[in-house]
């Protein structure tokens, strides 16, 4: 087992979404797993309030954005946050590299942080 840490982050911004530990089998597995493992316990740190929940990952995960008082489900947003990733919505950086695909293999290092990061224009630029 490895444990990886994923942050999330926007340009421009400080972000809401917390950093979590993310716990794999091994240390290679695809972009699609680590997103969905990741937004799995982001959820699970943030449900208390769910509606600020779902309103952060809008903000980190923008695609297929809905309607903002729907109920938090957690499959549902998996796939909005990979959605956004197949999108180029926001990028995923592991192992010194930038990964491309939900497919793509990720190789992880015990103490290097996965990072998830989200591009906006910045006012006035």
């Amino acid at each position: 087992m490895v444990d990886i840490e994923v942050r999330a982050r926007i340009t421009g911004r400080s972000g809401e979404l917390p950093a979590v530990l993310v716990r794999l089998a091994a240390e290679r597995t695809t972009a699609g797993e680590l997103i969905r493992r990741a937004v799995e316990e982001q959820v699970r740190l943030l449900r208390a309030d769910a509606a600020h929940c779902l309103r952060v990952l809008d903000q980190h995960y923008p695609c297929d954005v809905a309607d903002p008082a729907r109920a938090l489900d957690v499959e549902a947003e998996v796939l909005r946050a990979q959605r956004a990733f197949e999108h180029g919505q926001f990028t995923l950086f592991a192992g010194g590299r930038q990964i491309t695909g939900l497919d793509a293999e990720v190789v992880v290092r015990i103490g290097e942080p996965v990072t998830f990061l989200r591009l906006v224009a910045l006012a006035g630029g």
